[in-house]
Protein backbone atom coordinates (compact mmCIF):
# COMPACT_ATOMS: atom_id res chain seq x y z
CA UNK A 1 0.00 0.00 0.00
CA UNK A 2 1.14 3.61 -0.94
CA UNK A 3 2.62 5.82 1.98
CA UNK A 4 2.34 9.40 1.96
CA UNK A 5 5.68 10.67 3.20
CA UNK A 6 6.15 14.17 4.51
CA UNK A 7 9.59 16.17 4.47
CA UNK A 8 10.55 15.76 7.79
CA UNK A 9 9.97 11.74 7.34
CA UNK A 10 12.42 11.98 4.07
CA UNK A 11 14.95 13.87 6.04
CA UNK A 12 15.33 11.94 9.02
CA UNK A 13 15.67 8.52 6.26
CA UNK A 14 17.99 10.11 4.26
CA UNK A 15 19.91 12.36 6.95
CA UNK A 16 19.74 10.67 10.14
CA UNK A 17 21.14 7.73 12.03
CA UNK A 18 19.42 6.92 15.49
CA UNK A 19 16.55 5.05 15.80
CA UNK A 20 14.32 7.81 14.18
CA UNK A 21 16.21 7.87 10.94
CA UNK A 22 16.19 4.09 11.09
CA UNK A 23 12.33 3.63 11.08
CA UNK A 24 12.30 6.52 8.46
CA UNK A 25 14.83 4.56 6.74
CA UNK A 26 12.45 1.48 6.55
CA UNK A 27 9.08 3.29 5.80
CA UNK A 28 11.18 4.86 2.15
CA UNK A 29 12.60 1.24 1.69
CA UNK A 30 9.39 -0.33 2.78
CA UNK A 31 6.29 0.68 0.25
CA UNK A 32 5.68 2.91 -2.76
CA UNK A 33 5.75 6.52 -1.65
CA UNK A 34 3.45 10.06 -2.69
CA UNK A 35 3.94 13.40 -1.56
CA UNK A 36 3.14 16.57 -2.51
CA UNK A 37 5.15 18.06 -5.11
CA UNK A 38 6.61 20.48 -3.66
CA UNK A 39 7.78 18.15 -0.98
CA UNK A 40 11.69 17.80 -2.23
CA UNK A 41 12.32 21.52 -1.72
CA UNK A 42 11.23 21.86 1.84
CA UNK A 43 13.33 18.56 2.70
CA UNK A 44 16.20 20.59 1.25
CA UNK A 45 15.44 23.79 2.76
CA UNK A 46 15.37 21.35 6.00
CA UNK A 47 18.72 20.04 4.84
CA UNK A 48 19.88 23.18 4.40
CA UNK A 49 19.11 24.51 7.91
CA UNK A 50 20.70 21.60 10.04
CA UNK A 51 23.34 21.97 7.72
CA UNK A 52 23.89 25.62 9.13
CA UNK A 53 23.06 24.71 12.45
CA UNK A 54 25.53 22.27 12.86
CA UNK A 55 23.13 19.38 13.48
CA UNK A 56 24.75 17.30 10.53
CA UNK A 57 28.24 18.04 8.34
CA UNK A 58 28.20 19.68 4.97
CA UNK A 59 29.30 16.29 3.12
CA UNK A 60 26.21 14.64 5.12
CA UNK A 61 23.83 17.24 3.57
CA UNK A 62 24.81 16.65 0.27
CA UNK A 63 24.70 13.07 0.24
CA UNK A 64 21.25 13.24 1.55
CA UNK A 65 20.47 16.05 -0.94
CA UNK A 66 21.98 13.19 -3.61
CA UNK A 67 19.67 10.84 -2.68
CA UNK A 68 16.29 13.13 -2.58
CA UNK A 69 16.92 13.10 -6.52
CA UNK A 70 16.89 9.39 -6.68
CA UNK A 71 13.95 8.93 -4.27
CA UNK A 72 11.56 7.33 -6.15
CA UNK A 73 8.25 8.92 -5.52
CA UNK A 74 4.87 9.92 -6.90
CA UNK A 75 3.93 13.24 -6.82
CA UNK A 76 0.82 15.25 -6.72
CA UNK A 77 -0.09 18.92 -7.41
CA UNK A 78 -2.01 21.11 -5.46
CA UNK A 79 -4.96 21.80 -7.54
CA UNK A 80 -7.14 18.36 -7.50
CA UNK A 81 -6.95 18.66 -3.44
CA UNK A 82 -7.90 22.38 -3.05
CA UNK A 83 -11.03 22.33 -2.03
CA UNK A 84 -10.00 19.83 0.12
CA UNK A 85 -7.29 21.71 1.63
CA UNK A 86 -9.15 24.57 2.01
CA UNK A 87 -11.99 22.81 4.35
CA UNK A 88 -9.02 21.18 6.27
CA UNK A 89 -7.90 24.49 7.16
CA UNK A 90 -9.91 25.22 10.53
CA UNK A 91 -9.16 21.90 11.51
CA UNK A 92 -7.35 21.30 15.04
CA UNK A 93 -3.22 21.92 15.20
CA UNK A 94 -1.18 23.70 17.50
CA UNK A 95 1.17 25.74 14.89
CA UNK A 96 5.03 26.71 15.35
CA UNK A 97 4.40 30.06 15.62
CA UNK A 98 7.25 30.85 13.47
CA UNK A 99 6.01 31.02 9.97
CA UNK A 100 7.71 27.96 9.45
CA UNK A 101 5.78 24.75 7.88
CA UNK A 102 4.84 23.17 11.70
CA UNK A 103 6.08 19.32 10.18
CA UNK A 104 9.80 21.13 9.86
CA UNK A 105 9.39 23.13 13.09
CA UNK A 106 8.76 19.86 14.94
CA UNK A 107 11.57 17.64 13.06
CA UNK A 108 13.83 20.74 14.63
CA UNK A 109 12.38 20.20 18.05
CA UNK A 110 12.94 16.82 17.48
CA UNK A 111 16.33 17.12 16.86
CA UNK A 112 17.17 19.16 19.32
CA UNK A 113 15.62 16.69 22.07
CA UNK A 114 18.35 14.23 20.81
CA UNK A 115 20.96 16.43 20.12
CA UNK A 116 20.08 17.22 24.32
CA UNK A 117 20.87 13.90 25.35
CA UNK A 118 24.14 13.29 23.20
CA UNK A 119 25.51 16.69 24.71
CA UNK A 120 24.28 15.58 28.24
CA UNK A 121 26.03 12.20 27.38
CA UNK A 122 29.50 14.27 26.28
CA UNK A 123 29.20 16.01 29.44
CA UNK A 124 29.04 12.30 31.33
CA UNK A 125 32.03 11.50 29.17
CA UNK A 126 34.27 14.58 29.97
CA UNK A 127 33.32 14.03 33.72
CA UNK A 128 34.80 10.36 33.82
CA UNK A 129 38.03 11.55 31.72
CA UNK A 130 38.84 14.11 34.12
CA UNK A 131 38.53 12.46 37.07
CA UNK A 132 40.47 9.34 35.21
CA UNK A 133 42.83 12.21 34.70
CA UNK A 134 42.81 13.35 38.03
CA UNK A 135 43.31 10.46 40.01
CA UNK A 136 46.51 9.87 37.61
CA UNK A 137 47.81 13.59 38.38
CA UNK A 138 47.15 12.81 42.17
CA UNK A 139 49.44 8.99 42.02
CA UNK A 140 52.23 11.17 40.12
CA UNK A 141 51.96 14.18 41.78
CA UNK A 142 52.84 11.43 45.16
CA UNK A 143 56.03 9.41 43.27
CA UNK A 144 57.27 13.37 42.32
CA UNK A 145 57.11 14.05 45.78
CA UNK A 146 59.38 11.12 46.54
CA UNK A 147 61.40 11.44 43.53
CA UNK A 148 62.37 14.87 44.18
CA UNK A 149 64.78 13.71 47.04
CA UNK A 150 65.79 11.15 45.05
CA UNK A 151 67.05 12.92 42.04
CA UNK A 152 68.98 15.66 44.19
CA UNK A 153 70.72 12.99 45.56
CA UNK A 154 71.29 11.33 42.25
CA UNK A 155 73.15 14.70 40.73
CA UNK A 156 75.60 14.86 43.26
CA UNK A 157 76.28 11.07 43.00
CA UNK A 158 76.52 11.65 39.16
CA UNK A 159 73.48 9.88 38.59
CA UNK A 160 71.82 11.76 35.76
CA UNK A 161 69.53 9.23 34.23
CA UNK A 162 68.01 9.19 37.86
CA UNK A 163 67.47 12.86 37.28
CA UNK A 164 66.25 12.69 34.29
CA UNK A 165 63.96 9.99 35.33
CA UNK A 166 62.45 12.72 37.70
CA UNK A 167 62.08 15.24 35.31
CA UNK A 168 60.36 13.37 32.76
CA UNK A 169 57.80 12.13 35.46
CA UNK A 170 57.23 16.22 36.10
CA UNK A 171 56.64 16.58 32.50
CA UNK A 172 54.15 14.39 32.04
CA UNK A 173 52.30 15.96 35.61
CA UNK A 174 52.23 19.38 33.19
CA UNK A 175 50.98 17.32 30.19
CA UNK A 176 47.99 15.39 32.40
CA UNK A 177 46.95 18.77 34.17
CA UNK A 178 46.92 20.80 30.67
CA UNK A 179 44.74 17.47 29.83
CA UNK A 180 42.86 17.78 33.14
CA UNK A 181 42.35 21.90 32.19
CA UNK A 182 40.95 20.70 28.11
CA UNK A 183 38.27 18.20 29.91
CA UNK A 184 36.97 20.50 32.06
CA UNK A 185 36.67 23.50 29.90
CA UNK A 186 35.29 21.21 27.50
CA UNK A 187 32.83 19.85 30.00
CA UNK A 188 31.86 23.33 30.83
CA UNK A 189 30.73 24.56 26.93
CA UNK A 190 28.80 21.31 26.82
CA UNK A 191 26.93 22.38 29.92
CA UNK A 192 26.29 25.64 28.59
CA UNK A 193 25.21 24.02 25.14
CA UNK A 194 22.51 21.71 27.13
CA UNK A 195 21.40 24.60 29.01
CA UNK A 196 20.14 26.59 25.80
CA UNK A 197 19.12 23.17 24.41
CA UNK A 198 16.53 22.72 27.56
CA UNK A 199 15.52 26.45 27.35
CA UNK A 200 14.63 25.70 23.95
CA UNK A 201 12.74 22.84 24.84
CA UNK A 202 11.07 24.23 28.35
CA UNK A 203 10.07 27.43 25.88
CA UNK A 204 8.29 25.21 23.26
CA UNK A 205 6.24 22.89 25.80
CA UNK A 206 5.71 26.18 27.36
CA UNK A 207 4.31 27.60 24.23
CA UNK A 208 2.45 24.03 24.03
CA UNK A 209 0.75 24.07 27.50
CA UNK A 210 -0.35 27.84 27.03
CA UNK A 211 -2.17 26.63 23.12
CA UNK A 212 -3.66 23.60 24.84
CA UNK A 213 -5.12 26.56 27.72
CA UNK A 214 -6.79 28.67 25.38
CA UNK A 215 -8.78 25.94 23.67
CA UNK A 216 -6.97 23.63 21.33
CA UNK A 217 -5.26 23.85 18.38
CA UNK A 218 -5.48 26.80 15.73
CA UNK A 219 -5.71 25.46 12.43
CA UNK A 220 -4.09 23.13 10.09
CA UNK A 221 -1.71 24.80 7.71
CA UNK A 222 -2.50 24.56 3.96
CA UNK A 223 0.59 22.86 3.63
CA UNK A 224 -0.38 20.07 5.89
CA UNK A 225 -3.82 19.93 4.43
CA UNK A 226 -1.69 19.15 1.11
CA UNK A 227 -0.37 16.05 3.02
CA UNK A 228 -3.34 14.77 4.68
CA UNK A 229 -5.74 15.57 1.86
CA UNK A 230 -3.37 13.43 -0.62
CA UNK A 231 -3.43 10.24 2.28
CA UNK A 232 -7.39 11.08 2.14
CA UNK A 233 -7.34 10.60 -1.42
CA UNK A 234 -5.00 7.92 -1.67
CA UNK A 235 -6.65 5.92 1.15
CA UNK A 236 -2.98 5.82 2.34
CA UNK A 237 -1.50 6.05 5.63
CA UNK A 238 0.40 9.48 6.03
CA UNK A 239 4.09 9.29 7.58
CA UNK A 240 5.54 11.93 9.70
CA UNK A 241 7.45 12.84 12.47
CA UNK A 242 4.45 15.10 13.72
CA UNK A 243 2.73 12.82 16.16
CA UNK A 244 0.41 15.52 16.92
CA UNK A 245 -1.25 14.91 13.68
CA UNK A 246 -3.25 12.07 14.72
CA UNK A 247 -4.66 13.72 17.22
CA UNK A 248 -6.51 16.61 15.10
CA UNK A 249 -9.98 15.38 14.84
CA UNK A 250 -11.67 15.02 11.20
CA UNK A 251 -9.26 13.95 9.26
CA UNK A 252 -9.94 10.80 7.03
CA UNK A 253 -6.70 9.49 7.05
CA UNK A 254 -4.17 6.89 8.85
CA UNK A 255 -0.86 7.42 10.12
CA UNK A 256 2.41 5.74 10.41
CA UNK A 257 4.27 7.68 13.25
CA UNK A 258 7.91 6.70 15.23
CA UNK A 259 8.46 4.85 17.95
CA UNK A 260 8.46 6.92 20.93
CA UNK A 261 11.99 8.02 22.05
CA UNK A 262 13.72 5.73 24.80
CA UNK A 263 14.27 7.81 28.14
Amino acid sequence: MTVVVDASVVVAGLASADATGQWAEAVLAGAPLAAPHLMPAEAASILHRAELAGEISADTASLAHADLGRLRVEYFPYDPFAERIWELRSSGLASSGTGRPAETFYYSYQQQVEMLQRVRRGVADCDTSRRRVEFQVDALQKEINKRDTQARDALSQGREDLARAALQDKAKLGELRDQQQTLREQADRLTVAAQRLQAKIDAFRLRQEQAGERGGHPGLTSYEAWYVALAEFLGAKLATLDTRLALVPGLRCGFCLPPPPQA
